[in-house]
């Protein structure tokens, strides 16, 4: 039987990476979140932010254009793509995201964990426990929302819940430039704390659909032009969802399940040691929709 080929590492670069003309990525690295930089005949827009990543940001766009940004779209509200809502409002940009974020960002800093779970988890926040609060997107939308702003168009669409309840893609139709949230990562583990995996699989086909030429991952550097990040995506979640199946039905418990997945091929990807934490949340799935 012929050997499995494990997927090749990916590249721990961080930066500013130019798409198309006006159109750049600050990549994280190493699996770090994404965040888009449009240039318009206005203001920039920005896609996602974290305010432990303001510094390299705005530096950044500061040796790419001169204006300060006028509009902020969220893909969805987790931390570490809008927890610095508040420096962007402080200057007067308008933002947009999906009803289903603003609730999940109250929800957190209610329960008291808006800050409190970043701790451990890259940059330190523990100076930010006591003061940083929620600040979620004033312009609230359903499902579609068409904006038209310095000779750009600019879609905010609900897709569904899968990485978090609002999750929402920003497309371009004119560039072909889809902006993905967390719906795609490219060579990096997802996190699925908070998602819906049935749902999730099932958004790939609907992400299929738009004819994109680019596709921006929330997480992992930039993937190839065309697809087959959506392709990529698909496959391993399929992977997972068969590996933790069938030892589901082996070791009965999903804690036991999940320590006996470990999608070897993928070994080499970002954020390997999530395997773990998301064959346990694909085991409770499975395991809730056999009992039905």
């Amino acid at each position: 039987m012929p050997k499995k080929q494990k997927e090749s590492a990916p590249s721990k670069k961080s930066g500013f990476v130019k798409i198309q003309d006006g159109i750049h990525v600050y990549v994280g690295g190493s699996g770090s979140t994404n965040f888009g930089l449009i240039l318009t005949k206005e203001k920039p827009v920005v896609i996602d932010n974290d305010i432990r990543c303001r510094k390299e940001f705005t530096t950044g766009m500061k040796k790419i254009t001169k204006k300060q940004p006028g509009i902020l779209f969220n893909t969805h509200h987790n931390f570490d793509h809008t927890s610095d809502n508040g420096y962007y409002h402080k200057m007067g940009v308008m933002s947009f995201g999906n009803s289903f974020a603003v609730e999940e960002m109250y929800r957190e800093e209610n329960e008291g964990i808006w800050v409190k779970q970043m701790v451990g988890r890259g940059p330190k926040v523990e100076h930010l426990l006591k003061t940083l609060k929620v600040d979620p997107p004033k312009v609230i939308f359903e499902n579609l929302l068409t904006i038209e702003y310095g000779g750009r168009i600019f879609q905010l669409i609900y897709i569904d819940h899968c990485h978090t309840k609002g999750d929402s893609v920003i497309w371009m139709p004119k560039e072909k430039v889809l902006f993905a949230g967390d719906l795609l990562t490219y060579k990096t583990h997802p996190v699925n704390r908070l998602g819906n995996f049935h749902n999730w699989i099932s958004a790939f086909k609907i992400l299929e659909e738009f004819p994109a030429k680019h596709i921006i991952p929330g997480h992992g550097p930039m993937p190839p032009t065309g697809k087959k990040i959506i392709q990529d995506n698909k496959k391993m979640f399929l992977k997972l969802k068969n590996d933790t199946g069938r030892a589901l039905k082996k070791y009965t418990t999903p804690a036991k399940a999940a320590e006996n997945v470990h999608l070897r091929e993928y070994e080499k990807w970002f954020r390997y040691p999530l395997v773990k934490a998301n064959a346990h949340k694909m085991a409770q799935e499975i395991k809730r929709k056999n009992r039905k």
